[in-house]
């Protein structure tokens, strides 16, 4: 199960969550805490796994001396996808949920995308499923390029994830399904 996806930039400075969805409850949030009490604590988990993950991207950069420039250029006029440094971060119990948890990221360019999983989740394929992401919201978002899209056109990147992530369950898909999911996004994103 995926407790949470998340969109946010990895330029050197400090790290901007730019777009998030979660799923299902954590117990830390308890029914005596308000509503708006209970968003804050909650954003302010999301941005501390923003943090470390930006963290340990900017650590791999500056060890392998490679620039932003470098994959944004990669890309240029046609759709390739840069090449995205990948990596997975153990969240233990109590930092910031009640259970352990792990964060699978992929970063390129200015953008860093991040699924945090049940530390029992299968990472391969949580991996396959956030690369299957990547592609469709590069495709409909433009995101890697231009970071603000995702605050601009977040109803976009919920159809998305409606589609290949529902209700936070990661789908084991073959090139058929993902075939079958992408002609229903794009009949959606067309109405």
């Amino acid at each position: 199960m995926v407790y949470a996806f998340v969109i946010h930039t990895l330029l050197p400075g400090p790290c901007r969550v730019l777009y998030h969805n979660v799923y299902g409850q954590d117990a830390t949030y308890s029914d005596e805490v308000n509503d708006a009490e209970h968003k804050n604590r909650r954003r302010n988990h999301i941005q501390l796994i923003a943090n470390e993950v930006h963290s340990e991207y900017q650590f791999r950069r500056a060890v392998q001396s490679r620039a932003v420039e470098d994959d944004i250029q990669r890309m240029g006029n046609d759709d390739t996808l840069p090449d995205f440094e990948f990596g997975c971060i153990r969240l233990p119990e109590g930092n910031p949920f009640t259970v352990e948890r792990i964060a699978l990221w992929l970063g390129a360019g200015n953008s860093g995308f991040t699924l945090v999983c049940e530390k029992s989740e299968n990472r391969l394929l949580a991996e396959n499923v956030l690369k299957i992401l990547i592609r469709f919201i590069q495709e409909h978002v433009r995101v890697i390029n231009q970071p603000s899209e995702a605050r601009l056109k977040s109803d976009k990147i919920a159809l998305i994830l409606s589609r290949f992530l529902p209700n936070g369950n990661l789908l084991f898909m073959n090139h058929r399904v993902v075939r079958q999911l992408e002609k229903e996004v794009e009949n959606l994103m067309k109405l």
